[in-house]
């Protein structure tokens, strides 16, 4: 019988940022299933979610305390300069394939690339950001 023991947490402040990161990412994924009414993805999602916090729970509750207020202040941060600042953002599939979004809120448009390029010279025809 094969009984692997539990993996021991990455209490570092890299793992601690990349943990902040991930669930700010993950986040951010569910605010936009749920504007798209996407509630298959929104269940995924929810349960990757549910998944990454028990496995926080594990740690210290510094470490936890730590990625919520990284959190936090960069949902804040964006929550502020997102409402009026071109965005773009390179984003990876399932499958591995890069492309990259593009929102401009000013105008309401949104845009997905292949690559940056293209993102870039739609920015500059649809004098966008200025």
């Amino acid at each position: 019988m094969n009984i692997k023991s539990p993996k021991k947490l990455d209490l570092s402040p890299t793992s601690t940022q990349q943990q902040s990161n991930m669930m700010t990412s993950l986040q951010h994924r569910i605010d936009v299933a749920k504007a798209k009414h996407d509630h298959r993805l929104l269940k995924l999602l929810r349960n990757e979610r549910t998944q990454l916090k028990s496995r926080w729970r594990q740690a210290p509750s510094l470490t936890l305390q730590m990625p919520r207020l990284a959190q936090l202040w960069q949902r804040m941060a964006r929550s502020i300069t997102s409402r009026t600042q071109l965005s773009i953002e390179r984003r990876i599939t399932a499958k591995g394939e890069e492309w990259w979004h593009v929102a401009d809120p000013r105008s309401g448009k949104t845009f997905n690339a292949e690559s940056f390029g293209v993102a870039m010279h739609w920015i500059e025809q649809n004098r966008l950001g200025h």
